[in-house]
Order: structure tokens, then sequence, then C-alpha cells
């Protein structure tokens, strides 16, 4: 069994206004990423929100969605992460780490990752594509942290983030190459999300 972590904490202080209530494509950022655990059969999902949690929770609706707060967001994404991992499910075998802020992840690429990491449970699962502005593989999320790591997340420094995670020397990454440039994309600026709105 997989629980998924949805982070939604961030203030959204360069975009002025909550990321995950941002619409495209006619429904809020935030249920994009909902809907695509859903169709993947991620049956456990814990939304994990900050400051901005009234006003989420105001103009979006869970559909089986546990939510939690962070009650200190300012301490970053690795906060965040500890918050959702308490409560999510117990008995889960690994957990997706997802961003609320990247609509354009492709479900396909769920089940892709999923399916990598049920092939060798031990591994942390990270996808990779290809980036034209440098003609480098890029890393980017979800990422699936199997249960065996979970006290890590609970053990590195919260300013090193994830990062520390994933780098421990006891970790084992398997680097998943997809062709989704929706796992590098992020939107921060009402500039960004201008560009997407147009693309669509």
């Amino acid at each position: 069994m997989l629980s998924a972590v949805i982070l939604a904490a961030g203030d959204s202080a360069r975009m002025g206004r909550p990321k995950a209530l941002l619409q495209w494509r006619g429904k809020p950022f935030i249920e994009h990423v909902c809907d695509a655990l859903r169709r993947a059969g991620v049956e456990d999902r814990v939304v994990v929100l900050g400051r901005d949690s009234h006003a989420i929770l105001a103009g979006w609706t869970p559909a089986g969605e546990k939510v939690t707060v962070n009650p200190k967001p300012e301490h970053g994404q690795l906060s965040s992460l500890r918050a959702g991992l308490l409560d999510a499910s117990q008995t889960a075998e690994g957990y997706l780490v997802c961003l609320a802020d990247q609509p354009t992840v492709d479900p396909e690429t769920y089940k892709k990752i999923i399916d990598r990491w049920l092939a060798d449970k031990e591994c942390v699962v990270i996808p990779r594509t290809f980036r034209a502005a440098d003609s480098k593989l890029k890393r980017g999320h979800p990422i699936l942290i199997p249960a065996a790591h979970r006290g890590l997340c609970f053990e590195g420094p919260l300013e090193k983030g994830l990062h520390w995670v994933t780098h421990h020397p006891a970790v084992k990454i398997f680097d998943l190459e997809v062709k989704d440039p929706g796992i590098i994309l992020d939107f921060d600026t009402p500039e960004d999300y201008a560009a997407l709105v147009k693309g669509a």
C-alpha cells in the first residue's frame, strides 16, 4: 500500500495568492494533482496546508483526501513532509511526495513511478526528464520514498530539506527517465502562470 503526501503549505509569496487554487483546464492546481493520484490508484492521500489553509479549503473540496496543517510552514518543505507523514497510513510501504503546484504532471507518470518502485520496494524512485534549456537530464517530482526510509525524513536538518534524505548514504536511488516536462515545471510567479494559461 502507498500513501501520497501532497505539499501545499508554501506561502506563494511571489504568486501573490495560493498556488493550490490557481485554475487550469477548469480545475484548481491541487485538484489536478489529487485526481492524478486517484487515477493511479493511490487511496491514502494527505494534503498538507499552511497559512492559506482556510482559503484553500474554501475554494477546493477534498474527495477522500485527508487534510493536515503545518503549524510552522516557514520551516520549509521537510517540515511539511513530516506533518503529512504523521497523518499518512501507518501501514504504508511507501510515500509518494507530490507538489501541489505541479498540475501538468501526466497521470501516467505517477503510474510509471509506482510500477518502478514495485519492482524494488527498497529504492527511492526519482523521475528525471530532459530539459531543453541546458540539454541536461533534470530530476523532478513526485518522488517515491520507501517506508524503510521514513525515519530519515524526521532526522535530517530542516534547512537541508528533502535533499538530505535523497542524498543520505543509506539510500539507494533509482533515477527513472520519463518524457514528461511536467515533473520539473512549477509555477512561482504571475508570469509563469500566464504562460501556462496561454499554452492551455
